[in-house]
């Protein structure tokens, strides 16, 4: 196996059979999707997963990713760090299986469909974007608006200028 997880498929339900026990570091730049909403692709993401099978016979995974990407703040569009730690508990349902409904009431877990070649990827970066918020911001900033100094009180102000010349 490599140590990228971009290449790192699993077989669900084997993996959770066998005890399986994947931690890779996962680069910022290795998550297309969350890429737009970053303001840097730089660092990265520690990511673990385990997979086992309860008393009952029940499939889990368990996903721990933690790490601290610098996502674009919504009102000044300058880098704001957000620390995330996310800890997602998986059951897995394989074809056929009736999927729980009030067994996961408490949100402790959720039902995903076991796969016979999961990305690990993929399921990294669905969680993040879960875990990230809507609009993302410093607690204290200006807009950009707020700082143009020297034209007047807008962008147009200073067309005006120009026009005048």
């Amino acid at each position: 196996m490599s140590d990228s997880i971009a290449a790192t498929v699993i077989d669900c339900l084997e993996f959770a059979r066998s005890g399986g026990v994947l931690e890779r570091s996962v680069g910022l730049d290795e998550l297309p999707r969350l890429a737009d909403l970053l303001s840097t692709t730089d660092g990265c993401l520690s990511v673990r997963l385990e997979g086992w099978r309860d008393d009952e016979g029940k499939s889990w995974l368990q996903l721990d990713i933690a790490g601290e990407p610098v996502l674009c703040c919504q009102r000044c569009l300058g880098g704001v760090k957000f620390p995330l730690v996310i800890r997602s508990r998986l059951q897995l349902m394989a074809p056929g299986e009736d999927w729980p409904d009030g067994d996961l009431e408490d949100d402790s877990a959720d039902a995903i469909a076991a796969e016979a070649a999961l990305s690990v990827l993929a399921l990294v970066e669905d969680e993040v974007l879960l875990a990230l918020p809507i609009a993302p911001r410093h607690e204290q900033c200006e807009s950009p608006s707020a700082s143009v100094t020297g034209h007047g009180s807008s962008p147009f102000a200073a067309l005006a200028d120009l026009k005048k010349h």
